[in-house]
């Protein structure tokens, strides 16, 4: 007997199994009114339009059911009582099976049907009999119903045996509403970040609920929570079966491995309980800078002032030439605070460029001034903090823009004649060099042109030759190698200095 009971439910949840999950949803199976899944009736609801129709709800024996008690008085037409299955804000009903029991008496009719989208509704055949399977499939289901009703066109007789038993009650629900994700805490805050954190994610379903956030962090796995949901083997004992509003809270070390000094890209995930489709997870994602080398100072300051020494908060300059960095320190009243601790940090301006570098830590003067030299090198970011407290710093973030400077050298530059040729030997400064464009432009008498090219390897080096084949007489040429900017290329465009070459005709 234990045997065909539960070969009964596999064969219900198997009719559910082939319903395929739609490009714009994933499914998920729920089950009502099952014992042996520990799942009850708890999203089911009664409803009646005349007391003469009884309910009970008994999901360790005979299941939701509903009988005609008859009185003094005949019932009404049309009157019902029914048990309904509403399917969560969000999603649709796409496949329903349940064990159903029924039979007729003096027109006090069983039904079970499907309501769809606008009102409609669909019958299913085959009700009537002792315990047996029905079921039905398609799209936009938004509630299951199992009812007695009078379909007389007067009243109905007293149906003492009219009755309808409904149990083991098998959904597949399509999910079409992605979550939603909120963030706070104190690692988004403004500013740098260092320490101990708090990530707070506020996570939203209206339809299955949330089944698990997880956080990334420069695109690896961070941390992760699975919530707690009514599920058992895998089926949904509850039509949402997580939570549909979940708050949970992630403590953060940002010196834990992953993190970087710097900025780091943080990715939130939210997952509802049909995570097949791509439609059913929702990610956020926040830059996070991180700053745990820079010194916190003993001296405080509020107000920090700082530029590039003859220029402002953004400066332009050749990349094999140093750059200056000023500024000043002061309270709130505007008095300048002497012997403060700053921190002065650069980050190369590319996509996947290596971590911040703290370069300087220098302590303001009598003046609250302080001052740092930047070597020469690549366009980079220049960040400037002074932490006034383990969680209270003061930033200023300058940009400096560096033109690319190549080196390019002639063989032979002298002793050259007509039908000779000449050696290009180009070195573009690093980082990211590898694969660079560049170009050879020459010049006789009138307008400088490209007349040769090519892109760099590993090590930023490029070699190309000229032949000279129209020169008459003696002349002079200049030459001279050019960069163009560069997706990933941490420079301006720029150029090398000029080399000649004498060629005689």
């Amino acid at each position: 007997m234990k045997r065909s009971i539960l070969a009964a439910a596999l064969v219900a949840l198997a009719l559910l199994a082939g319903a395929a999950p739609d490009a714009h949803g994933g499914t998920y199976k729920a089950i009502q009114c099952y014992e042996r899944s520990g799942a009850g009736h708890h999203d089911v609801s009664y409803d009646s339009s005349s007391d003469r129709y009884r309910s009970s709800a008994d999901c360790q024996g005979q299941g939701l059911g509903i009988t005609h008690n008859p009185g003094a008085s005949r019932t009404g037409s049309g009157r019902y009582g029914a048990w309904s299955l509403a399917a969560p804000d969000g999603t649709e009903i796409v496949r329903a099976a349940a064990r159903i029991s029924a039979a007729s008496q003096n027109s006090h009719v069983p039904q079970v049907h499907i309501g769809l989208e606008g009102g409609a509704r669909e019958l299913l055949d085959g009700v009537h009999g002792n315990l047996h399977t029905v079921d039905w499939e398609g799209s936009g289901g938004s509630y299951f119903t199992s009812r007695l009703t009078c379909l007389s066109r007067d009243d109905c007789g007293d149906g003492r045996d009219a009755h309808i038993y409904m149990r083991r009650i098998a959904l597949t629900i399509r999910d079409l509403t992605p979550p939603a994700v909120q963030l706070g805490g104190t690692l988004l805050e403004p500013g740098s970040r260092r320490g101990d954190q708090v990530l707070e994610v506020e996570a939203s379903d209206p339809g299955s609920g949330v089944r698990s956030v997880t956080v990334e962090l420069n695109g690896r796995p961070l941390e992760s929570r699975t919530l707690e949901c009514s599920v058992k083997d895998g089926v949904a004992i509850r039509l949402r079966p997580c939570p549909g509003n979940p708050t949970p809270q992630f403590q953060i070390d940002t010196t834990g491995a992953g993190f970087r000094q710097g900025p780091n890209e943080l990715r939130v995930c939210a997952a509802d309980f049909a995570p097949e489709a791509t439609a059913n997870h929702t990610c956020e994602t926040r830059k996070v800078r991180v700053d745990n080398e820079c010194p916190v100072s003993q001296t405080a300051g509020s107000v920090l002032h700082a530029r590039f020494k003859g220029g402002g908060g953004r400066m332009t300059a050749p990349g094999d030439e140093p750059a200056t960095v000023k500024g000043t320190l002061t309270d709130a009243n505007g008095e300048f605070v002497r012997g403060a601790q700053v921190c002065v940090a650069t980050r190369i301006d590319t996509t996947e460029g290596p971590p911040e570098r703290v370069l300087a830590t220098p302590t303001t003067g009598p003046e609250g001034r302080f001052q740092v030299r930047l070597p020469a090198g690549p366009s980079r970011e220049v960040r400037i903090a002074h932490w006034r407290g383990p969680h209270e710093v003061v930033e200023k973030y300058l940009d400096l823009r560096s033109k690319a400077v190549p080196r390019l050298a002639l063989t032979p530059t002298r002793g050259l004649s007509n039908g000779d040729s000449v050696r290009f030997d180009v070195r573009i400064p690093g980082p990211s060099q590898q694969n660079r464009r560049v170009a050879i432009q020459a010049r006789g008498t009138g307008k400088w042109i490209r007349i040769e090219g090519g892109r760099t390897d590993r090590g930023g080096r490029w070699s190309g030759r000229y032949r000279f084949t129209n020169t008459t007489g003696t002349r002079r040429y200049a030459f001279r190698a050019v960069i163009r900017r560069q997706p990933g290329y941490p420079y301006n465009p720029g150029r090398s200095k000029t080399r000649q070459a004498t060629v005689s005709g």
